[in-house]
């Protein structure tokens, strides 16, 4: 499923009208026409509607919708000049005139009053193109929608989001939100997420050829195109990957543990926990399907003995490492995770200590490479990139990219939204709840992705794969007990469970 920028949508739509020939007032009218579809199954037959258009594109959307819902005698704010609309949205603003549509042109917000008599508002005030914040007038108008708490249905957008980076000062809080052709990426990122509700998407007619020759740099993962490893009845443990995980320490055994059991409930082989030493009780009681080996010190750095050889040898033999939870960012780690970016070449996800010890050593970063994930919150993206989390949260696709453009390797931002970038093209995901707002949640999460990628699935189908896996595995459990109260082990327990 595409997510759109503003630039993409644009680019779509002139392809359309002026290589396909489809004209824009058509395109307006396939717009107008579905968004009233399913606008016709929020209300009833008495419902009384109020739509506020712009002067916009936007707007022209609105007017449409009005003449399809003539029935129920919608009234029209009118918030901008006839004299500045398009010929198509001009065109549809004159048919509602001559339908006698009533339409009010907005100077005050007195006019507002009588507000609370609708079932439904309309807010087809600014679209995709708006960029920057809503002043002055228009945005007492939004602030008048807001507090009246009449159900909102923005037309393609909730008026006030930015299309590109979903940042708002002030926008509708809509319930729904009908948008022509795709997602658009201000929708699925947090503050636009927030006031978008439940968003469809409307055909408008845009054959899926032009998708093709434009195709659109993000996308969402959903049950559609979700990859998990394909499994065989013919096949044996080799064949669903070894992978290694070094990870744990005094008072931190919990998170190799859950990473470990993540892994193996998601499909892996062979799975080998590589842990500091005199803690073999604790992880051979803990984990039976697992086997276990204790790391050399690597405290000094010194010179290569045979413990040391034993080790190197023994993670050469996996298909795929993860390094970093619960494992500390002491000498002794920072020496290991040195070791293993200089001569590991297979897939590796750091996670955890793993980035503290990154961000805490430019000289590290520099040896990052396509093979490597890392598994970021934003608290440790920020510490990763220099940047503040504010700059982060306001413009995350840019801030992924500036980060890529220095170091090579895929990331997955996780957040509300997760984000994975890897130079080539963003996915979003934005499956889960406020269960997986726990310590923990990331150690499993690391675990599932190690899996999948010892299974051979790429990098990018292995991080948000997994992802994808977690947030559905958390609503599922919503299911069944309220979100606060589960816990990482709880999404183990579920992970593949039908």
């Amino acid at each position: 499923m595409f997510v759109l920028s503003r630039k993409e949508m644009y680019e779509l739509d002139q392809y359309t009208t002026e290589k396909i020939g489809i004209p824009s007032k058509k395109l307006m009218e396939n717009a107008g026409e579905g968004c009233s579809k399913f606008i016709k199954n929020l209300i009833t037959a008495n419902s009384k509607i109020s739509i506020f258009c712009g002067s916009g594109n936007n707007g022209g959307d609105g007017f449409v919708i009005a003449r399809h819902l003539k029935k129920w005698k919608p009234i029209i704010y009118l918030l901008g000049n006839p004299q500045k609309m398009s010929s198509e949205t001009y065109s549809n603003y004159q048919l509602c005139i001559n339908l006698n549509i009533t339409i009010i042109k907005l100077t005050k917000v007195e006019q507002l009053e009588n507000l609370q008599e609708n079932d439904l508002l309309i807010d087809a005030l600014f679209g995709v193109g708006l960029k920057g914040a809503v002043c002055d007038f228009a945005a007492e108008v939004i602030a008048k929608i807001n507090q009246s708490q009449i159900m909102v249905a923005s037309i393609d957008i909730a008026s006030g989001i930015d299309a590109d980076t979903g940042n708002s000062e002030r926008a509708i809080t809509a319930k729904h939100t009908f948008t022509m052709a795709a997602f658009k990426r201000g929708q699925i990122l947090e503050e636009g997420r927030k006031h978008s509700g439940k968003v469809q998407i409307i055909d408008i007619g845009i054959p899926p050829k032009v998708y093709e020759k434009f195709p659109p740099k993000a996308k969402l993962i959903t049950e559609e195109n979700v990859k998990y490893p394909v499994r065989s009845q013919l096949s044996h443990k080799g064949n669903y990957g070894k992978i290694g995980i070094i990870a744990g320490s005094p008072g931190f055994s919990g998170a190799a543990i859950m990473a470990c059991r993540a892994a193996l409930r998601s499909g892996a082989g062979l799975v080998t926990l590589f842990h500091p030493q005199k803690m073999e009780t604790i992880f051979e009681t803990q984990l039976l399907e697992v086997m276990t080996l204790h790391l050399p010190d690597f405290s000094n750095n010194i010179e290569e003995n045979a413990e040391k050889s034993n080790f190197i040898k023994k993670i050469n033999s996996m298909d795929a490492l993860l390094f970093g939870p619960g494992i500390g960012i002491s000498a002794h780690s920072k020496n290991l995770l040195q070791l293993i970016l200089k001569t590991w070449e297979k897939p590796l996800v750091l996670d955890a200590d793993g980035l503290n010890i990154l961000a805490k050593d430019e000289k590290l970063l520099n040896l990052l490479t396509k093979k490597i994930i890392l598994t970021p919150h934003l608290e440790e993206f920020s510490r990763l990139s220099k940047k503040s989390i504010s700059d982060i949260f306001s413009n995350p696709l840019k801030e992924l990219e500036r980060f890529h453009k220095k170091n090579e390797c895929s990331i997955l931002l996780k957040s509300a939204t997760t984000i994975f970038y890897d130079g080539e093209e963003f996915i979003f995901d934005i499956s889960g709840n406020d269960g997986l707002a726990t310590g923990g949640s990331g150690d499993v999460l690391a675990g599932i992705i190690l899996s999948f990628l010892g299974q051979k699935l790429s990098s990018k189908n292995a991080a948000i794969s997994a992802s994808y896996l977690l947030g559905k595995t958390a609503e599922k459990l919503a299911k069944i007990r309220k979100s606060a109260s589960i816990i990482p082990s709880d999404i183990i327990d579920e992970i593949f469970k039908y």
